[in-house]
């Protein structure tokens, strides 16, 4: 849970001072309007980054339990029926695809009275091969699923705050020319109010980047035993039909 813990302990400390209800009331429509899209896309990267984490928890925890067992056992099929079990897992989705197109291939090759040896252990491999690279592709893609949405705000949110605060000082310099008056007094809360929209801006993006990266080395490790599988299994079918 540190992931967790760090990300609330950054937001805790950037709003704290923060009036939202007097921000409101002194900024302008279009300030305001910034203001709202920032606070939907830190609650929307939030509620994201929470499901994203839960998602990832169950997919180390049962990865890492068939990992354990697969490198422990040379038996096949014991490991496909193990794999079954291990329905967040991507690595273990790969191991019983390959290991159902290992299975129908060669049924389909017997009926035909095809024995595999010589070039046909290649072909067997190489269909094998495709339906595991097949699975991964579509396993990594689920675990990818929502990382655009938060690489999106971590990029985009500082320079809506950044807008929003020259737009802002930019009202508060027209203010000031109205009035006449230029003095700290007059100009500060028209600054304070300018800033806050950068202020949320971080605060959008900060969670969303840290998550965003976490995340993506997450899903590094993941294609990383996934390749490991998928070479290991292509030797054990190399083994089994020398």
């Amino acid at each position: 849970m540190n992931l967790l813990t760090s990300l609330n302990a950054i937001v805790n400390a950037s709003v704290s001072g923060i009036n939202l209800a007097e921000t409101f009331t002194n900024s302008s429509f279009l300030v305001n309007l910034m203001l709202v899209a920032l606070i939907l896309a830190s609650v929307a990267s939030w509620a994201l980054i929470l499901y994203k984490f839960f998602q990832y928890q169950k997919a180390k925890k049962e990865t890492q339990s068939f990992i354990a067992f697969f490198w422990k056992n040379d038996d096949m099929k014991e490991v496909y029926n193990k794999s079954l079990a291990y329905k967040n897992s991507p690595v273990a989705s790969i191991y019983s695809q390959g290991y159902i197109e290992q299975q129908s291939t060669r049924e389909s090759w017997e009926k035909l009275g095809v024995v595999v040896v010589g070039s046909k252990v290649d072909d067997l491999i190489g269909n094998v091969e495709r339906a595991m690279r097949r699975e991964s592709h579509a396993r990594m893609q689920l675990l990818e699923n929502g990382l655009q949405f938060l690489a999106t705000v971590a990029t985009a949110s500082p320079f809506i705050g950044l807008f929003g605060t020259v737009y802002g000082i930019m009202n508060a310099f027209t203010e000031i020319g109205k009035t006449g008056s230029a003095t700290l007094g007059s100009i500060a809360p028209h600054l304070s109010d300018a800033l806050v929209t950068t202020a949320f801006g971080l605060i959008a993006a900060i969670p969303a980047s840290i998550a965003f990266n976490y995340f993506n080395a997450k899903l590094q490790k993941f294609e990383n035993e996934s390749v490991n599988v998928t070479a290991d299994f292509i030797n054990q079918i190399k083994r089994s039909n020398i």
